[in-house]
């Protein structure tokens, strides 16, 4: 994997693009807006996603990321929760870069090595004219620095939140999902999933691709008994 090398997640066929973001309430709406915006213009210089486990941050920064490179901008996601034992170099060399987005960064901070490359990088791209997109779990301005001024450089844009479903919205994500693959599955269905599985998105969204792929080698309908089938005898 090369440091430009922009790694995303496109094992599924809606991939994470921003027509496949559920934005279930105003708030969620309003971040969508504005991250879209963002992917298409070149004005605004850096900004800050957060939002607890499951709450749709990497779908919408890949989503940013599709989105500008559609437009023509060189663009790199570095994923922390895979990049972080990688060691520092992958936040390095990002030059020729347009757009570079850290998913997770909350992940690394306390390293010192990877706060140094994180320092570097912000105070190369203002200079540099690149933009800089970051994701955490946590409140920016509460995060754990070893450098304060990293710190400070981590809010240098706006921040946004994003909120996680409820469980009735997370039926609905769900239901849009595979209205947008064309999958044919009913509410009846989408019941009987959130209450006898994981009610997280991610393990929801996994479980909608296990049932999607099943059902075309299969040839079948999704049911409760092809759920149970396919779910319970894995």
């Amino acid at each position: 994997m090369t440091q430009q090398q922009m790694i995303l997640n496109v094992t599924s066929r809606d991939s994470l693009r921003f027509d496949s973001f559920y934005a279930a309430n105003e708030e969620n709406k309003d971040v969508l807006e504005l991250v879209t915006a963002f992917a298409e213009s070149y004005d605004r210089k850096q900004f800050f996603l957060w939002g607890e486990t499951h709450s749709g941050k990497s779908h919408m920064l890949q989503a940013c990321c599709y989105h500008a490179t559609e437009r023509g901008q060189r663009v790199s996601y570095l994923p922390m929760k895979t990049l972080a034992t990688y060691g520092s170099t992958a936040a390095r060399g990002l030059d020729s870069m347009d757009l570079i987005v850290i998913d997770d960064v909350d992940r690394v901070l306390g390293n010192a090595d990877w706060e140094e490359a994180l320092f570097d990088l912000i105070n190369h791209c203002r200079t540099g004219k690149q933009r800089l997109v970051f994701s955490s779990t946590q409140n920016p301005r509460y995060l754990e620095c070893e450098l304060p001024d990293l710190a400070s450089r981590l809010i240098w844009g706006e921040t946004y939140t994003l909120h996680a479903l409820t469980d009735d919205e997370k039926q609905d994500a769900l239901l849009h999902r595979a209205k947008i693959r064309h999958l044919a599955i009913s509410e009846r269905v989408m019941d009987y999933l959130s209450r006898h599985y994981p009610r997280d998105m991610g393990s929801l969204l996994t479980i909608l691709d296990v049932l999607d792929q099943e059902s075309i080698r299969r040839q079948s309908k999704i049911t409760i008994p092809f759920v149970k089938q396919v779910l319970d005898s894995s």
